[in-house]
């Protein structure tokens, strides 16, 4: 299998499964490198995020986003390079 047909196959699996993958810069707002196209189960569109007109931030709930602000910043502080 070449880099194209595992990489065609991978964005397959992640656009019919449930889960909408993000991959966001380290910056205020979270700015959104990347998003999987099954971002429209949540009424976006990849554009939307990959233009800058939404970070990932303006997607979080309003009550949730100290609390993931600072979870991030914990994770960051000890040297994780990912947050789930």
């Amino acid at each position: 299998m070449t880099k194209f047909d595992v990489r065609t196959e991978l964005e397959s699996v992640i656009n019919k499964s449930p889960v909408v993958v993000f991959l966001c810069k380290a910056e205020q707002g979270w700015p959104v490198e990347f998003v999987s196209d099954n971002v429209v189960k949540l009424d976006y569109t990849v554009e939307d995020f990959e233009s800058g007109r939404i970070n990932y931030a303006d997607i979080i709930h309003p009550d949730d986003l100290e609390y993931v602000h600072s979870e991030v910043s914990r994770n960051s502080g000890e040297g994780s390079i990912e947050y789930t």
